[in-house]
């Protein structure tokens, strides 16, 4: 399906056993990736490459960013922190046609802020609790011409969704939008992956989010 108009999360068949994060990165390698391409407030300034690779199961998402960028700063260490000032990737989500969506922010290391609301401001904090429940992996690799390469992967399960306690997420319509960002970073970015149009700097305006598929597994 054309990135522009949504995807179709393949289900992990077979590997709903899968608990090793690592695991779960060599099996997402396999999948096609998703290019977080739109820049619309980058007044021509060279910009990092971002995409992502999604795949899920009965009680996990699972999501692969891969990142090329300048400079790698990961400040921040405690849940809820202000990870978007550092190398940043997001994660934006609203299930069934609800109009207040959950954010999953996470900087290069893993920290994560995540969040729930109808709007950007009046969001409510999730539990730090729930956040130390998704398992992540970081590889950090020296790429060519100074730019730095970065992996994050990230096995969310489904209770994050605590304002949706009975998901599932097969039989579950979804919109969502990707991001990558660093505010805090030298040259400040802002990338999504389905194009917002505002005047500046962006991301919560859920109007711009994309349908999802969780596709059916396969028995």
């Amino acid at each position: 399906m054309d990135m522009a108009t949504g995807i179709n999360i393949p289900y992990l068949n077979g590997f709903d056993d899968l608990r090793a994060v690592e695991a779960v990165s060599q099996v997402l390698d396999g999948f096609e990736q998703q290019l977080i391409q739109y820049a619309p407030w980058a007044n021509g300034a060279q910009q990092p490459q971002a995409s992502f690779a999604l795949a899920y199961s009965n009680d996990e998402i699972y999501l692969k960013y891969y990142v090329t960028e300048h400079t790698l700063k990961a400040e921040y260490s405690k849940f809820n922190d202000p990870v978007f000032e550092d190398s940043c990737v997001e994660f934006f989500i609203a299930f069934d046609g609800d109009a207040s969506y959950y954010n999953l922010e996470f900087n290069c290391m893993g920290t994560c802020r995540g969040q729930y609301g109808r709007h950007k401001t009046g969001r409510t904090f999730l539990p730090v609790s729930l956040l130390k429940t998704i398992k992540h992996q970081t590889q950090v690799k020296n790429g060519d011409t100074g730019n730095i390469q970065w992996e994050l992967t990230l096995c969310i399960p489904k209770k994050i969704f605590k304002y949706h306690p009975a998901l599932s997420l097969e039989k579950s319509n979804a919109k969502v939008n990707f991001f990558k960002c660093g505010d805090g970073l030298p040259e400040p970015h802002f990338l999504c992956w389905s194009k917002v149009e505002a005047q500046k700097p962006e991301f919560h305006l859920s109007r711009f989010f994309k349908e999802i598929t969780f596709s059916p597994q396969v028995y």
